[in-house]
């Protein structure tokens, strides 16, 4: 069943008196943005410290929408009971005039809409549109309080209306000493739940947010998560939506949902999601490698090796690149360290081999590459490799073997 999505903008005026109503009825017009039929309030008698100017009814062109431009004039401030440390953090990036005016502005415009979900993104383009014009009418600056962040004249001339994600804020904090926290706030626009990814390595925070925006980008254009539900990433992993608690700070209508790493057997479940970001990382630098951008594959590399110095993947694809550039001996050094600080893993004498391969010690690699199949009898690449060093030897028969045993080992 379609949801009724309620969304609201608070603007706040830099004058002390609103525009006229054919004033409003005229910008709208002339923005092609609908009509605004305007009614004055009923008496009140402003005991709380506000008081209602009147009301904007909005129609939008071609479009079901119902929404209100709500006027009130406020005692004080219309923002004065926020303390300085939660205002600095709502108004940043916003200039000093507008950050003044949304401290010390008495006169607030709430615009409140209302749509079903499945036209979310067109209401939300034609809602900023008319938060523009009320900003140019009054001069103000704007608060979203579902993103909890605002906006001046100039952020919505630069505004990307049509852009699902421009109308979500992504957030980034603290989660332990070694990771972040990303989340993000706004997703209620689209009645979807908001977002968390909590163990970001700090190395891997790019990652984590290229990750994050996709996964939310795709639910405000109509796709649907629930907790429990795994979604599969490129072949490269899947992260399972898992329920996570809200806060005064972060209110989730519609749930938030942390996306974590899919527990190994015998694992308990977490809520974090290193493994799903190192193996992105991981993709990125074999791309980079295999289009020769040898830099940039080494790069991606050790963002993965600061999240985990003895991540075995990534040592011997850097070892690789390095062997493709040439290098010999820092390939030797980093299958000695993975020989020493993983020593049950194949890949450190599989990388000793190769580099040993390079240097033309055939013997020495051959023992090495020996070790690496006796640790895992499975690995395809050994194999492979110990097939070129036996070429390289002219021990074509043997070559021929471990080609074969290669190649089932493959299919």
């Amino acid at each position: 069943m379609p949801l009724e999505l309620a969304i609201d903008f608070l603007a706040i005026s830099r004058h002390t008196e609103p525009p006229a109503a054919a004033t409003v009825a005229g910008a709208l017009a002339a923005a092609r943005l609908g009509t605004a039929d305007y009614t004055a309030p009923h008496e009140e008698d402003g005991s709380s410290g506000r008081r209602r100017l009147g009301t904007h009814a909005l129609r939008a062109p071609n479009l079901p929408v119902s929404a209100r431009l709500i006027i009130t004039r406020h005692a004080s401030g219309v923002m004065a009971g926020m303390g300085e440390a939660p205002f600095a953090l709502l108004a940043r990036g916003l200039s000093p005039e507008d950050a003044q005016t949304l401290r010390t502005g008495s006169l607030e415009l709430n615009l409140r809409v209302k749509v079903g979900d499945m036209l979310a993104l067109p209401a939300l383009e034609w809602a900023m549109r008319v938060l523009r014009t009320v900003l140019d009418l009054t001069e103000g600056a704007a608060v979203d309080p579902t993103a909890q962040r605002c906006y001046g004249r100039a952020t919505l001339a630069r505004f990307d209306y049509a852009d699902p994600l421009a109308h979500i804020a992504f957030h980034n904090e603290i989660w332990d000493a070694d990771s972040r926290w990303l989340h993000t706030h706004g997703m209620q626009k689209f009645g979807r739940p908001e977002l968390d990814l909590v163990g970001v390595p700090l190395s891997l925070e790019d990652d984590g947010y290229a990750f994050l925006r996709a996964v939310a980008g795709s639910l405000a254009r109509g796709a649907t998560l629930a907790a429990g539900r795994e979604i599969e990433w490129e072949d490269l992993g899947s992260v399972v939506a898992v329920g996570a608690p809200t806060d005064m700070d972060h209110q989730a209508p519609y749930g938030r949902l942390c996306l974590a790493d899919v527990p190994r057997p015998g694992e308990r479940q977490s809520r974090e999601i290193g493994r799903l970001l190192t193996r992105i990382a991981l993709a990125e630098a074999t791309r980079k490698a295999a289009a020769n951008a040898l830099a940039g594959a080494l790069e991606s590399l050790d963002r993965v090796l600061a999240a985990d110095p003895d991540d075995c993947e990534a040592l011997a694809l850097k070892a690789r690149v390095y062997l493709r550039a040439g290098q010999a001996m820092p390939a030797l050094e980093l299958g000695e360290l993975m020989d020493l600080r993983v020593p049950g893993n194949y890949r450190g004498p599989l990388t000793i081999g190769m580099a040993l391969a390079a240097m033309g010690r055939y013997r020495e690699a051959l023992l090495a590459l020996d070790r690496a199949i006796d640790r895992e009898p499975e690995a395809a690449e050994a194999f492979a490799v110990r097939a070129e060093v036996h070429a390289l030897m002219g021990h074509e028969q043997l070559a021929s073997v471990d080609r074969a045993r290669a190649a089932y080992l493959t299919a």
